[in-house]
């Protein structure tokens, strides 16, 4: 059951006024990975790397972060910090949920629907996926690019920001559901609150929210209030840094230091250790990503590290 308390902070972004309500709440997940008050094991699946990242993959999954380790002395992820880094055949078993290489459609991803309140979802056992952004930093074209191979699901995309306004679901078979998100700032929609913070407070079936930065653009206000959100809430995260095709590698490497500094610079945070840079055009880190979001769902299981 929700506590909300009745204090209100606002912060008024491109002459929008955005209010975020002050909840602190008992969150229900249904899988747990990364806790901030816990330390996670070798035998949960996280690589604690000594000397910066280390990564246990092939070239078949590479990890955009050890180009931009190469720019700095210093590891960019702490090294008593955990590094997700799966092995090959780690990677083979997740791919397969998002490639339909068993040609069933039991494994099919499918359209769930929209909603514009999130008291309206459907009633799940499936562990859920939530993207987190502002408007046009990719949601919704990165949730294409990870269904990619699902030809019979169709995920609107749009230039224009704020494209999407409702919570849009896409179920991959009987493993998890990934929920679009409306993005804030410019053209948010009024349902905001209603859909997206109402979800983020409510939902027992959120495993993981991936909260989605633009590498060309850096951290704004609207994302310190996303995150000051996510903190209220208590609902843990992940930080993805999108189209990092389309900016230099130093200016690239400037805005995620910043990421970091802020994201982990408080004590108590929910923000998981390592941030995933990726690329829909290119595909860049995605297979990485999608690696990722299977072992949090539950489907694949990482060993021996």
């Amino acid at each position: 059951m929700a506590k909300v308390v009745t204090c209100r902070h606002f912060v008024k972004l491109k002459g929008i006024k955005i209010s975020w309500t002050r909840i602190s709440r008992e969150t229900h997940f249904a899988c747990q990975f990364f806790t901030s008050n816990k330390t996670c094991t070798a035998s949960q699946g996280i690589s604690f790397a000594s000397r910066g990242i280390k990564s246990r993959t092939t070239s078949a999954c590479v990890n955009p972060l050890l180009e931009l380790q190469g720019y700095v002395a210093t590891p960019i992820v702490p090294a008593d910090k955990a590094v997700f880094t799966p092995s090959q055949t780690e990677v083979t078993q997740a791919l397969k949920l998002f490639s339909l290489t068993t040609g069933t459609r039991r494994e099919a991803a499918t359209f769930v629907g929209s909603y514009a309140d999130a008291s309206q979802l459907p009633d799940t056992s499936l562990p859920e996926v939530a993207f987190l952004g502002r408007s046009n930093v990719g949601k919704s074209s990165l949730i294409q690019c990870l269904l990619r191979a699902h030809s019979n699901v169709h995920v609107s995309v749009s230039k224009t920001p704020g494209h999407t306004r409702t919570l849009n679901l896409y179920r991959l078979g009987q493993h998890f559901t990934l929920v679009d998100m409306p993005g804030y700032g410019y053209n948010m929609p009024l349902n905001f609150q209603q859909s997206v913070e109402l979800y983020l407070q409510s939902s027992r079936r959120l495993c993981r929210t991936f909260l989605l930065l633009d590498g060309q653009v850096g951290l704004t206000k609207g994302d310190h209030t996303a995150i000051q959100m996510l903190r209220e809430f208590g609902v843990p995260y992940v930080v993805v840094v999108t189209k990092i095709d389309k900016v230099g590698r130093h200016v690239l490497l400037r805005n995620l230091l910043s990421v970091m500094e802020y994201c982990h610079g408080e004590a108590g945070h929910t923000c998981f250790s390592q941030p995933f840079l990726v690329s829909s055009r290119t595909q860049d880190g995605v297979t990485l990503l999608q690696t990722f979001i299977a072992y949090i769902t539950g489907c694949v299981r990482i060993q021996g590290l």
